[in-house]
Parts: structure tokens; sequence; C-alpha cells
């Protein structure tokens, strides 16, 4: 209710989006069926899904180049991620994204990898980072997308997410791919010319 309040502002609506990922998660950091949390099992693959509801921010930096900045909330598998990408426009609605991102792992499902170096015992982060690309098409201020979200935790744990999203960008209808044709202006009239005044 926040964002769509203030998404009627000129201020806020300048390069702002809304938008809403469907994660179709796999790998080791997500729970077996079984419900039995996964640690360092490599050998055990399993899958699951999440919902992101996410806002985005973007940044051009040419005709075609932007930069997007964006922070997830997961409703499924919890995690939340925090992305920053590159976005290249190679059609006029079509384009291309890559970047990374932190991901913080919040389900209880996943529990750090634990390990002894030495005489030390040793936890790893729920904090995982990760790399993402994915193509999206834009219609005006609408887009939908397709991505793929890798993510690497500790000792085998990994994370992989096929994802499909939609958003909406706030104030925006732009595209990036062809330069706006520019009107010509309207050709002067001549004036026409004077008459030269004859004496009687």
């Amino acid at each position: 209710m926040v964002v769509a309040l203030l998404g009627t502002t000129t201020i806020f609506a300048q390069g702002f989006g809304l938008g809403l990922d469907y994660m179709m998660l796999s790998g080791t950091m997500i729970e077996s069926e079984s419900g039995i949390a996964v640690k360092n099992t490599a050998e055990e693959n399993v899958s699951s899904s999440s919902a992101v509801l996410n806002l985005s921010y973007t940044h051009p930096l040419s005709e075609k180049l932007d930069v997007v900045g964006s922070l997830g909330y997961g409703m499924g598998f919890g995690l939340i991620p925090m992305k920053a990408s590159l976005s290249y426009g190679i059609a006029s609605n079509i384009s291309a994204n890559l970047g990374m991102g932190m991901y913080m792992v919040t389900d209880d499902s996943y529990v750090p990898y634990e390990g002894t170096i030495g005489e030390d015992e040793w936890k790893g982060s729920s904090n995982e980072f990760g790399m993402n690309f994915g193509v999206a098409y834009n219609m005006n201020a609408i887009g939908i997308g397709l991505g793929y979200d890798m993510i690497k935790g500790d000792g085998n744990n990994t994370l992989n997410a096929l994802t499909i999203s939609l958003s909406y960008a706030f104030g925006s209808s732009s595209e990036k791919g062809d330069k706006p044709v520019k009107k010509k202006k309207p050709a002067k009239k001549k004036k026409p010319a004077k008459k030269n005044k004859t004496s009687k």
C-alpha cells in the first residue's frame, strides 16, 4: 500500500518499478520431501518454488544501457534477493540482463555449512552470493521476463532458480532499442516580394 501511494508522486515514480517473480528453485539448500533440512549433501538435489515481491530502481547509463538494482522478499521458500544488473536494449522492446547479487536465505530448512578447520569449528553464513542473467520484453510500462539465478554456497551447497517475472515501471514508457524520430520543423513561409511603386 505504501508503494502504491508513493508511486503516484512524481519524485518516486522516476525510475522505480514493482515486480512479482516466480522462482522455480532446485539445489541442496532446500529441504527434502521428508521435511528434513538439507545440510551438506551434494548427492541430494531437491526442488521447490517461491513467489518474490520486489522493488527495483533503473538508472540509465546511455541510450541502450541501464543499471538496475532490486530488493525482493520471497514467499514460499524464504529468501531475500538483493541484485544489481546491467540491462542492454537489443531491440525496441527487448533487453538482455546480466548481474550479480546477494541472496539472504531465511528459510528454516536451510542450515549453513558446518565443519572443523584444524581445531576450530566453522559455520557458514546464510547470506550467499550468486549471478543472474535473462531477457525481458517491455510493453510500455509493463515488462515480462525470463531469467536464471545461480547461487553457490559453502561446501557443496547449491541453489539455482528459473525465474518468470512480471513488472510495472512507474511513470516510464520509454523504449531503449531505437532513437525517437525527431519531428521536422515546418518550413517558414516566404514573404511575398514587394511591388515596385511606379510614378504616375
